[in-house]
């Protein structure tokens, strides 16, 4: 699945534009939480970055 809705990093308005907010130019990303899975490889990682770094 493909996100449409970004969110501007500069001042935080929601758009559908994919390079740039046409409200104050900033720069754009994706607003939306990884997918869970129980599988997942690198949870490990992502625990040390979370509770020893």
């Amino acid at each position: 699945m493909q996100w449409l809705l970004r969110k501007c990093v500069v001042c935080g308005r929601y758009t559908l534009a994919k390079d740039k907010c046409p409200y104050c130019g900033g720069a754009l990303r994706v607003p939306h939480p990884p997918r869970f899975s129980p599988d997942d490889k690198y949870v490990k990682y992502r625990y040390e970055l979370k509770y020893r770094g």
